[in-house]
C-alpha cells in the first residue's frame, strides 16, 4: 500500500515539474538518492559536484543510510517507488499466467553479480567524465519522461531497459532490483551493518514454504536461521505470509526480544525520512521546488546566474536576462527563430543536436565573462 502510494505521488510530482507553467517541483534528478553517490565519489575524486545533482539527493542518501543501518535494505522493499512499478507488474503477470517463474540458479547466481559491476562501473564512470552519466539509461528517469518531448532524443536507452524491466518482472519478480540495479547493489554491499533482520524459529516452523513463495527476490527463507543475504529488500513479505505466529519475525542479531512487526517497520522507516528532509528543509538546506528563472532572478536581486538555468528555459528568457543577443544564440547553437522562443530542451535533445543546456549555460558564462 505505502509502495503505490509513493509511486503515485512520485507520478504526480514528475507531471507537474514537466508541465507546472510557474514554480514547479524539483525534477527526477533531485529526488534520485543514487545521484548523490555517483557525485560523492566523483567529489573525492575531482573536487566539484556533478552537473544535474542536487543537495537533495545527498539528503535522500542520508536518510535511505540512516535507514539501512536500523532495517537494511528497507529503502528498496518499502520506499522505492520503481520497485513499486515492478511488483504492480509482477501482479499482472501472475495474473496473465497463473503461475510463478523462477530462473534456473546456473543462470541467477551469476547474473545477481551484474548490478554491482554497474554500480562500479556508473560511479567510475561519472568521476571520469564529470556528468551524471546514468540519466540516458535510467529507467526511472525514462518514465518521468513518458510524455516529454525528451524521450526519444534523451532517454531511448533508459526506455528500453524500462520495458525490460517491467515485461521482465511480469515473468520474475523485481527484475530490475535483481538484476540492474545500482542502488540496490550499493545497498547490497552494506546490508549487513544493518541491526533487525528476519529471523526463523525452527521449533515452531512447519516448512509450508510459504515464505519462500512470497519472496520476491527468490530468498530460500525456510532452510535459513536469520536471512542475512545481501539480496534481501526487507520487504518483509515473507513475515506476513508465515501463517504460525511469531515463527518468522524481525529481529536483532542475537535474540528475538525487542523484535518488531513489518507495519511498525514501515512507520520508522517513514519517520526517519520525514525527520531527515524536514529537518534538513526547515534549516534551509534544501529547496524542493523550481521557480520560473526571472522570478529566481528577481527574488535574488542579483544579476543571472548561469548556472540557474533550466532545460525548460526558452533561448529567449536567457537573452533578456543575460544581455547576450538573440543573433549570438542563432549563430553559436544553429537554432532558427522558432527555435528561440522555445524551451533549450527541445532543441538540446533533437536528433542530431550537438548541445545540451550546460552547453548554454557555458556559453552564457562567457559572454558575461564568469
Amino acid at each position: 500500500m505505502f509502495l503505490v502510494l509513493f509511486l503515485a505521488t512520485s507520478t504526480v510530482l514528475g507531471i507537474l515539474h514537466l508541465f507546472s507553467p510557474g514554480t514547479k517541483p524539483v525534477g527526477v534528478d533531485a529526488l534520485d538518492p543514487f545521484g548523490g553517490i555517483e557525485s560523492a565519489f566523483t567529489l573525492i575524486a575531482t573536487g566539484s559536484m556533478l552537473s544535474k545533482i542536487a543537495w537533495s539527493s545527498f539528503i535522500l542518501l542520508f536518510a535511505t543510510l540512516a535507514s539501512a543501518i536500523v532495517f537494511r535494505r528497507v529503502f528498496c522493499g518499502n520506499v522505492c517507488a520503481f520497485g513499486a512499478l515492478q511488483e504492480l507488474f509482477g501482479k499482472l503477470g501472475k495474473v496473465i499466467f497463473r503461475k510463478q517463474f523462477e530462473i534456473s540458479r546456473v543462470m541467477d547466481k551469476p547474473a545477481r553479480y551484474l548490478k554491482y559491476v554497474l554500480l562500479v562501473g556508473i560511479v567510475a564512470w561519472s568521476a571520469i567524465v564529470g556528468s551524471l552519466v546514468i540519466r540516458p539509461y535510467d529507467p526511472w528517469a525514462a518514465y518521468h519522461h513518458l510524455v516529454s518531448t525528451e524521450l526519444i532524443s534523451g532517454f531511448l536507452v533508459g526506455l528500453a531497459v524500462l520495458i525490460l524491466s517491467l515485461v521482465g518482472s511480469m515473468f520474475y519478480d523485481r527484475f530490475f532490483c535483481k538484476y540492474l540495479c545500482p542502488m540496490g547493489g550499493f545497498l547490497g554491499l552494506i546490508n549487513r551493518i544493518g541491526w533487525f533482520r528476519v529471523k526463523r524459529n525452527d521449533a515452531t516452523c512447519t516448512h509450508c514454504m510459504a515464505c519462500d513463495k512470497a519472496c520476491p527476490v527468490n530468498i530460500k527463507v525456510e532452510s535459513m536461521e536469520q536471512v542475512q543475504s545481501s539480496e534481501c529488500i526487507n520487504c518483509n513479505l515473507c513475515v506476513n505470509a508465515c501463517p504460525v505466529k511469531d515463527t518468522l519475525v524481525i529481529g536483532g542479531p542475537r535474540t528475538t526480544k525487542g523484535k518488531v512487526s513489518s507495519l511498525a517497520v514501515v512507520g520508522i522507516t517513514l519517520g526517519i525520512f520525514v525527520a531527515v528532509l524536514g529537518g534538513t528543509t526547515a534549516a534551509g538546506l534544501v529547496n524542493w521546488t523550481v521557480a520560473p528563472l526571472a522570478e529566481t532572478v528577481t527574488a535574488t536581486q542579483s544579476a543571472l546566474n548561469p548556472d540557474d538555468i533550466k532545460g525548460s528555459d526558452t533561448f529567449a528568457q536567457v537573452s533578456t536576462l543575460s544581455g547576450i543577443a538573440k543573433e549570438e544564440f542563432l549563430a553559436r547553437f544553429k537554432i532558427s527563430a522558432e527555435d528561440f522562443e522555445k524551451p533549450i530542451k527541445d532543441a538540446a535533445h533533437r536528433p542530431g543536436s550537438v548541445f545540451d543546456t550546460q552547453a548554454v549555460r557555458d556559453f552564457v558564462k562567457e559572454g558575461l565573462g564568469k
